[in-house]
């Protein structure tokens, strides 16, 4: 009891300034000048105020011995508090896990410091999502997802070593932090292909089981580099992973941070070339096969960068359908496509391509119909391209927008038919008024003997159905051949007319009116 009363600071202070004032009081004769005072004048009742002195004196040291003791255990109790909310800050409520946070922090101290020896050791991140987590989520209600998290978080624990730091950054994405020689058991590479493997194992939670996979990216650490650009790096190299198939891993390299910088200043091009309003209509001619007149356009998007030239439209539609841009960019070129055709001396049509996505805005047939108006353009001059993804996904709703445009007097083509998986389902579920037939049926249909009957029996079906049919990517005098051979209505390929812009258009209907006129003089 002693010691700890003498390791207390506070109590060496109290007996420190207890013994000094008694020696003071020895030396300088003061217990005797209270001593003589006391008998000199017993009237000022010195006698009572020695008795309290002297009780002080023992009573005040145990005192504040007691009030030291008591502010000891109330700094304690702050020292834990303190400690409780700093885990609480740190670590992830559901599965106890390091959480963000920590990780900022851990790796702003690696930034800080550096890393020593980064030949023989080096540092490497896994940034792990787990595929279709979602549909656990809404099948089995997030009680059951939050059990899974944990689940998967008692698995990272028990293959991760103590090099290891694993953390829950939100939802079902989690990292792992990994230290150690770059060809150990537990490097970055070796510690994915171990969970990879690991997940193949179903998970048991309560009553039911699932098996789930991962896909995992990893970045390797370099001087100088920030948590944040080590995070950014496996998240690329993750979704790279997603892209492959999903339950794989991807690594994170120059090359795939250059495509993705490219990728990025693309995205950036294409925002501006929308706004801009740099994306222009083409127009490639329908023809009549029987007469070689003109019976419409198709309208095609192009886009001529400045520095890359002519973008292809497969890089920068899908581009433009994952950045939300799809609509706007719709919208505007076809309002040009429609003033433009409407300036034109021809009753030709226009055939216009809607996206997938575009399927599911309600607005859709509202949005149409304000440029039919805003151009003076009657319904019925336009022609509605849509593929069997499009409406297949949600039958009813395709079918409600595309009523919405036939009442606008609106038609409604299917096009690449033949390359769906429910093309006859969707002929008689749909009011479709023409189909057209994939290029990759026209290409070769009069070598192919496959394409031939592909080619033969879309055009019989489309007869026994009363359907327009117009076939693409006619780009051979003997295709074309074989096309009129079998009564198809309609063709466009480059034998015919290539894709041209809106000022090209007239020269074309010229020249098509003088070939029409020599046929008939002829």
């Amino acid at each position: 009891m002693f010691k700890k009363i003498i390791k207390d600071p506070f109590n060496l202070l109290i007996f420190a300034v207890s013994l000094g004032l008694y020696i003071i009081l020895v030396s300088t004769g003061g217990f005797e000048w209270f001593y003589h005072m006391s008998l000199d004048h017993g009237h000022l009742m010195f006698d009572a105020i020695a008795d309290f002195v002297v009780v002080l004196s023992l009573a005040g040291p145990l005192f504040l011995y007691r009030w030291n003791r008591l502010l000891v255990a109330a700094h304690k109790e702050t020292e834990i508090a303190e400690a409780e909310a700093s885990h609480i800050a740190l670590h992830d409520p559901l599965t106890g896990l390091h959480n963000r946070r920590s990780y900022q922090l851990q790796t702003q101290k690696i930034t800080a410091s550096g890393w020593a020896n980064p030949d023989k050791f080096s540092l490497s991140l896994l940034l792990i999502d787990l595929d279709r987590f979602k549909p656990v989520n809404d099948l089995r209600g997030h009680a059951a997802g939050d059990a899974l998290l944990c689940e998967f978080a008692e698995r990272l624990r028990n293959i991760c070593s103590k090099s290891c730091d694993i953390y829950r950054l939100g939802g079902d994405e989690f990292a792992i932090l990994v230290r150690g020689s770059g060809h150990d058991e537990d490097s970055g590479p070796n510690l994915a292909r171990r969970l990879l493997t690991e997940m193949r194992r179903a998970f048991i939670v309560d009553d039911w089981s699932v098996v789930i996979s991962c896909s995992i990216g990893i970045a390797q650490w370099e001087d100088g580099m920030t948590g944040q650009v080590l995070l950014r790096h496996a998240d690329q190299a993750m979704y790279l992973a997603k892209d492959n198939g999903r339950g794989s891993m991807a690594h994170y390299d120059n090359a795939l941070g250059a495509r993705l910088r490219d990728t990025a200043q693309l995205e950036a091009d294409l925002r501006e070339a929308v706004s801009q309003n740099h994306i222009r209509p083409y127009f490639q001619p329908v023809y009549d096969i029987a007469d070689n007149t003109i019976n419409g356009f198709e309208v095609l998007a192009r886009w001529e960068h400045a520095e890359r030239g002519f973008v292809p439209p497969d890089i920068f539609i899908g581009l433009a359908e994952d950045m939300g841009l799809i609509d706007e960019m719709s919208d505007r070129i076809l309002d040009e496509a429609c003033r433009a055709l409407m300036s034109w001396p021809t009753n030709a049509n226009l055939s216009f391509n809607i996206s997938p996505c575009q399927f599911s805005n309600e607005n859709l047939a509202d949005r149409i119909g304000d440029i039919l108006t805003r151009n003076g353009m009657s319904g019925d001059r336009l022609e509605i391209e849509i593929t069997e993804r499009a409406v297949i996904a949600d039958m009813e709703r395709a079918r409600t927008i595309i009523n919405q445009l036939a009442i606008k007097g609106v038609r409604i083509s299917l096009d690449d038919f033949g390359t769906g998986t429910s093309s006859l389902a969707t002929l008689t579920q749909l009011p479709i008024s023409k189909i057209k037939i994939d290029r990759s049926f026209v290409t070769d249909v009069d070598t192919s003997k496959m394409n031939a009957k592909i080619v033969s029996g879309v055009l019989a079906l489309a007869e026994s159905l009363s359907l327009e049919v117009t076939a693409e990517g006619i780009e051979h005098e003997t295709e074309l051949e074989f096309l009129r051979a079998r009564n198809c209505t309609l063709g466009q390929g480059y034998l015919l007319c290539r894709p041209c812009p809106a000022d090209d258009i007239p020269k074309v209907l010229a020249e098509a009116a003088g070939r029409e006129m020599q046929a008939k003089a002829s």
